[in-house]
């Protein structure tokens, strides 16, 4: 083997490595995070997990100041990185800081003087704006902590070290799991979230800062490493990317910041728990896209184009694979989900609705992914504007039309954003592939339609079964027996019939060979400790 072949097959092993501890972190999350939104709401009231959520929808707009700056890290890390360039990484990484630290402090001031007109918009009652504000403006402390000193986990992605960089997230989402059921037990109410998100994030900067300076031993921080010629990097790509990411994340939370303007924190509230199994699962697929960037930046710069189209081509296909087999089942069964979850209150009957809705635009935003990888890891960020201004004018047309016929409710609401969200994800694939020089028939029959083909097996599994789950009513237990089953079977038949009609024979031989692969491993580790 060549020293060639040789780097070119430990790149592979690595970005592979890297994609299977991304989504196995990605599905741990999402499992320790399923209890919490019953025991959260067995102490918090509904109006309090509004404005939890409103928190979030702040600091995701604060962060999106940085969000270009981060993807700056990745990019030119990857880059310097390849060329074992470690003193232009020093560069980079103290010129992001001294960028980002005084815009940090600056949004952090202004968000205080804003806070009244902040409570004003989201109509927070007057006994909970004390607490309102107290919570908005120390979890974006927190964020912009995370957004400043986050540099050196974004080093780590650029580095490719997604095992160190996943291990220090699973550990702090853990810690942050087991201090939030604590200080709710210990009746610290709504303040339990703070306290834990802020515990979170000190954790998580501490622990990123020591994995980069054990893996670059040449890592220095210092004023004289400060580099005026890496401004334009920042304000060029950084810029654009600044602006997409900006639009990209306040249409990814409008239907919150819709419902909160015109109906309330209460409202706010229901869509955070309607979304909240199909983000955490589209969550757990992107994570798939967290190796793209560093990737497709390592391939683009060594000119191995041949090896990024089939990268882009395999990685939006097992993406939109994965993510409708989950979606697939939680579109069929929503109703019955959110009974067995939250229970049969009235109040949070809507939430099955919007979960329903919600599935396809966050299946198919996780699908678009690559697409921007590939823009960002060309330098042609400017290209990713296409998808939030495109979703923009679909929102302001779908949702002003809903609310004509509707009125002003959360299934209007919900049907708007969902079809916009559906609609310009699939328009920005189709514009992207042009650029790739993608065929469109291609590309609908190996990464649209094996996504979609789940759906049918969830509906349809769900119709058979419907009788089951009447008779079953509003008894959680039983529903969650049924849904173990129906889950079980529905998990097997569909798995069967993508592996043996949607996929090809080189993939149904990988599949085959990496299954025997592990449990091979995994029989061996076992022996091995036998013997022991």
């Amino acid at each position: 083997m060549t020293a060639a072949s040789d780097a070119k097959q430990q790149f592979k092993n690595r970005l592979s490595q890297n994609a299977v501890v991304q989504l196995a972190a990605k599905l741990l999350y999402m499992l320790s995070r399923l209890g919490l939104p019953p025991i959260i709401l067995s102490y918090v009231s509904l109006e309090e997990y509004g404005i939890w959520a409103t928190c979030f929808i702040v600091i995701s707009y604060l962060g999106m100041s940085t969000f270009g700056i981060a993807n700056v890290y990745i990019r030119y890390t990857a880059e310097y990185h390849a060329r074992h360039d470690v003193a232009a990484i020093n560069r980079l990484l103290t010129t992001g800081l001294a960028i980002t630290l005084p815009l940090c402090l600056s949004l952090l001031a202004l968000l205080a003087l804003g806070m009244p007109l902040l409570l004003d918009a989201f109509k927070v009652a007057p006994h909970l704006r004390e607490t309102a504000a107290i919570l908005i403006f120390v979890t974006a402390a927190a964020m912009m902590l995370d957004l400043s000193f986050g540099a050196f986990s974004h080093v780590l992605g650029g580095l490719q070290l997604m095992v160190q960089q996943t291990g220090i997230w699973v550990a702090s989402f853990l810690l942050e799991t087991a201090l939030i059921v604590a200080l709710l037990l210990g009746g610290f109410g709504v303040y339990a979230l703070l306290w834990a998100f802020v515990i979170r994030y000190l954790l998580a900067t501490w622990l990123s800062a020591r994995a980069c300076y054990q893996a670059l031993p040449g890592l220095t921080l210092s004023p004289r490493h400060f580099d005026r010629s890496l401004l334009p990097l920042f304000y060029r790509f950084g810029g654009v990317v600044q602006i997409s990411g900006l639009l990209s994340m306040v249409l990814y939370s409008i239907e919150k910041v819709i419902a909160g303007a015109f109906i309330g924190v209460r409202a706010t509230g229901l869509f955070d728990l309607g979304e909240k199994l199909p983000v955490m699962s589209s969550q757990t697929t992107s994570a798939l896209n967290a190796v793209f960037l560093p990737a497709v930046t390592h391939l683009y710069s060594l000119g191995q184009m041949e090896e990024l189209g089939k990268l882009y081509l395999k990685g939006a296909r097992y993406i939109s694979l994965l993510t409708g087999l989950i979606m697939g089942f939680l579109a069929g069964f929503a109703a019955p989900i959110m009974t067995a979850w939250l229970g049969p209150s009235e109040e949070f009957r809507i939430t099955a609705l919007i979960m329903a809705w919600f599935t396809l635009p966050f299946h198919t935003h996780v699908t678009t992914g690559p697409c921007t990888a590939l823009h960002y890891g060309a330098n042609q960020p400017a290209r990713t504007l296409f998808y939030p201004l495109s979703q923009a004018a679909l929102v302001a047309i779908l949702v002003g039309g809903a609310f004509l016929i509707f009125g002003t409710t959360i299934p209007a609401i919900t049907y708007g954003v969902a079809a916009a969200m559906t609609l310009s994800g699939w328009a920005y694939m189709a514009w992207s592939n042009r650029f790739l020089q993608v065929e469109p028939g291609p590309f609908i029959k190996r990464v649209i339609v094996p996504g979609l083909v789940p759906y049918g097996f969830g509906l349809g599994l769900a119709a058979l079964t419907a009788p089951w789950f009447t008779a079953a009513g509003s008894d959680r237990w039983s529903l969650l027996g049924l849904l173990a089953v129906c889950g079980l079977l529905y998990s097997v038949v569909t798995t069967a019939f993508l592996y043996r009609v949607m996929c090809d024979w080189g993939e149904r031989e990988y599949l085959r060979r990496q299954l025997a692969h592990t449990l091979g491993g995994f029989i061996g580790k076992a022996i091995g400790r036998k013997a022991g």
